[in-house]
Parts: structure tokens; C-alpha cells; sequence
């Protein structure tokens, strides 16, 4: 326990055990994935799982701590793995390189004693919503825009989920890139680990934490169960049935010029957006 004293001084043996003999699913290794990878490898799970398709890029390093010029165009979830693997070489991490969609949500969570939302689209937020309220998996969620951004934990049959107050984003507006600062990211996965250890604790509150950068201002908004939700409330859990996806990465095939090519991935670009392709496995980036 030499690695965690300093932890334990604030948490406490307890705490860190049970810290200890958890398995994480953190669904996306972008901004926020990677912020959330990084401090529960620092705090001490027992093992990782990532959960990403996409490729480093440029734009993507302003962000984050993990990612460098180095690591351009190659997969997130394994520079990821590699970055946390030479911090605690003792903890198990798999790497899944593909999106979660209604296809695979649930295979995809189940397992994990929990799961944090690092998504950036709202249509594939409420497929996972679904997933883990089905499967009784706590969620974490977390949602930025520009210098705002809010959390919550979700917990099955005890708090609101994000179907209760979520509705899937139309085509019109689902590829809409919003900008965010380095900040802003911190902040909010700081939160959202705290969440974590609060409800090791036994401490949870049904409510959304929102924060304003800009004003340096933090609110808790108290939430409540919407008795017409589709998932926690009428468990019918629609996004794993449906298919609505308009934005984001999708399922493809592959097509068009190939731009780049190494080991583990290959990158083709054809009058929609990027596909990238692992093998046979292919998904498209369309273009707003």
C-alpha cells in the first residue's frame, strides 16, 4: 500500500480496498475518457476497460495530458493503455476499439461494478443510459459545453437517469462541434471521480452538479425519478432497439482513398467524412 499512502491518510484503509477491487468501464477516450483513465489508475481499480474507435488528432491535444504529437493518428484507447501501463503496472486494462451502439451496449457494461459516461453525443449517452439501467450498473455521467459543464451519478432503481431528461438530439444538429478548455475537462472528471468515491461511501444525492467556469460558479440542481421514463420508470429501454444515430461514428465499410496506414489502423476519406478501419472493422466520421 506504499503507492497509496499519501490516499489512504484521506480515505482511509476501507475506502481503498474497495477502490481496489473495482472494474471500470470508461465508454470514450477522447477529452474526458482519457482525464477519467489516468486518476482511476492513479486512485487504484483493480482494472480498466476503454472503450474507443477513434484516432488521436491534433485538435485533440489542447485537452489532454495523455495524448502528444507523437501519438497522432493512432488508436486512443491504446495510448491510452500504454500511458497508464508505465503508471501502475498493476492494474488490468483492456481496450475494446470499437463505438457503443445499441449492438453492443450491453455486452459492453455488463461485468463492471461501474461505468462512466465519457461521450460526447447524446444519442449514443441515452443507448448507454439504457444499458447500464437495465443491467443495475451505476453511471456516471458527465456533459461539457464551452466553459460549462454538469455530472451526475446514476444509480438503478434509487436516482433519476439521464432518460429522464434527455431526448435524442435530430440530424440537424447532432454534428455540431462545441469547443471546451483544458479547465473546464479537469474540473468536471474531478467531479465525476468524486462522485465515485462518495457513493463507495455510501454517499450519493439525487441530483445534477452543474459548473460554470466562466464565473467560477458551482450549483447542485436536485433531480427527481420522471415517472413517464422510458428507461428507469417503464423499463422498455428503446435506444437498445432502436437505430438513430445520425452523427458521431457509425458502422461503415471500407471506401474511398486510403490517406494513412501503419499496424494498427488504417484511414480512408471519401465525400462523407473519415473511416477508419481496425482490420475488417470500420467506422465513419461524418463531416458536420
Amino acid at each position: 500500500m506504499e503507492r497509496y499512502s499519501r490516499q489512504l491518510l484521506a480515505l482511509g484503509l476501507e475506502l481503498q480496498e474497495k477502490i481496489s477491487s473495482l472494474k471500470v468501464a470508461v465508454i470514450g477516450c477522447g477529452a474526458l475518457g482519457s482525464a477519467l483513465a489516468e486518476m482511476l489508475t492513479r486512485l487504484g481499480v483493480k482494472e480498466l476497460v476503454l472503450v474507443d474507435a477513434d484516432v488521436v488528432e491534433l485538435s485533440n491535444l489542447h485537452r489532454t495530458h495523455i495524448f502528444t504529437e507523437k501519438d497522432l493518428m493512432r488508436p486512443k484507447a491504446l495510448v491510452c493503455k500504454e500511458y497508464l501501463k508505465k503508471v501502475n503496472s498493476n492494474i488490468k486494462i483492456d481496450t475494446i476499439l470499437d463505438i457503443l451502439d445499441s449492438k453492443n451496449a450491453e455486452e459492453i457494461v455488463k461485468g463492471n461494478d461501474i461505468v462512466f459516461d465519457a461521450l460526447d453525443n447524446v444519442n449514443y449517452r441515452l443507448v448507454l443510459n439504457d444499458a447500464c439501467v437495465k443491467n443495475n450498473i451505476p453511471l456516471i455521467y458527465a456533459g461539457v459545453t464551452g466553459e460549462y459543464a454538469s455530472a451526475k451519478i446514476i444509480i438503478p432503481g434509487k436516482t433519476s437517469c439521464l432518460s429522464c431528461f434527455l431526448e435524442p438530439i435530430d440530424e440537424r444538429n447532432a454534428c455540431e462541434i462545441i469547443g471546451t478548455t483544458i479547465a473546464t475537462i479537469d474540473i468536471i472528471t474531478s467531479i465525476q471521480i468524486q462522485l465515485l468515491i462518495n457513493y463507495l461511501r455510501g454517499r450519493y444525492e439525487d441530483e445534477m452538479i452543474y459548473i460554470d467556469m466562466e464565473d467560477l460558479r458551482l450549483e447542485k440542481i436536485k433531480m427527481k425519478r420522471n415517472s413517464n421514463c422510458e428507461a428507469c420508470s417503464l423499463h422498455q429501454y428503446k435506444y437498445l432497439k432502436s437505430k438513430f444515430y445520425t452523427c458521431g461514428m457509425l458502422r461503415s465499410e471500407k471506401s474511398g482513398k486510403n490517406i494513412f496506414r501503419s499496424s494498427e489502423v488504417e484511414i480512408y476519406k471519401d465525400s462523407e467524412g473519415t473511416i477508419i478501419c481496425y482490420d475488417e472493422k470500420c467506422f465513419k466520421k461524418k463531416e458536420a
